[in-house]
């Protein structure tokens, strides 16, 4: 009989192994991957159209504190602030600022804005035959909360008669408003500064204070 040697110590007698298992290829749809890949190029170009629309930061000129109409610019009511140039805004670059330091504010300026040539005028208030005069208003003769530094109005002058005659023609009085403020006194009545023809301010001012004047918003173009 022949007999088996025994394998050598540390010599592992191998098993019944498996057959080799085929690896399934994972199918990839070339159709997503070509839209993924048509994602990322329409947001890079989109990124890189944003940058050129937004630009680098530039220094702008910034309002420091409320300016009324009418005063005058100087250093002390601006500061330099540094921003992207968005579109659609058209502020005052610090290469600008000698054209708008010593100009004259002709809309009310609020602290923290930005700065407009729009917003400044070459204009002295009260300008040459014109007067500034500050009159007290009951709301009641004022139109409402709509009217604001700039509008044009018509001041008229109501009588005092007490039966007036219905077909007599009121006195009227051309008016630009400067500045609006609440009173000091109690209720709603506002302080409202206006400009007047130089021929009419003692008479405004003069129905103001006997409470005869009502003040008629009108159109840019109205007279």
């Amino acid at each position: 009989m022949t007999s088996v040697a025994a394998p050598p110590e540390g010599y592992a007698v191998a098993g019944p192994t498996d057959a080799p298992r085929q690896v399934r290829q994972r199918h990839i749809r070339r159709g997503w991957v070509g839209v993924g890949v048509l994602a990322i190029v329409l947001a890079a170009l989109g990124s890189a159209t944003l940058f050129r629309a937004i630009g680098p930061s530039q220094e702008y000129l910034a309002v420091t504190q409320d300016v009324p109409v009418g005063t005058q610019l100087t250093s002390d009511h601006l500061t330099i602030v540094r921003l992207n140039n968005a579109p659609g805004l058209t502020p005052v670059s610090v290469g600008d600022a000698e054209q708008v330091i010593g100009s004259y504010a002709a809309v009310p300026l609020a602290s923290g804005t930005l700065l407009s040539l729009s917003q400044v005028t070459e204009e002295r208030v009260p300008g040459p035959g014109e007067q500034l005069l500050a009159i007290n208003m009951p709301a009641n003769r004022l139109p409402g909360d709509v009217i604001r530094a700039g509008h044009p109005v018509l001041l008229v002058a109501t009588s005092n008669q007490i039966n007036p005659d219905p077909e007599e023609e009121p006195r009227t009085f051309t008016a630009r408003v400067h500045e609006l403020r609440p009173g000091e006194g109690r209720g709603d009545d506002m302080v409202v500064s206006l400009v007047v023809p130089e021929r009419d301010g003692a008479q405004v001012a003069a129905l103001a204070a006997a409470g005869r004047l009502t003040v008629v918003l009108v159109s840019a173009g109205g007279s």
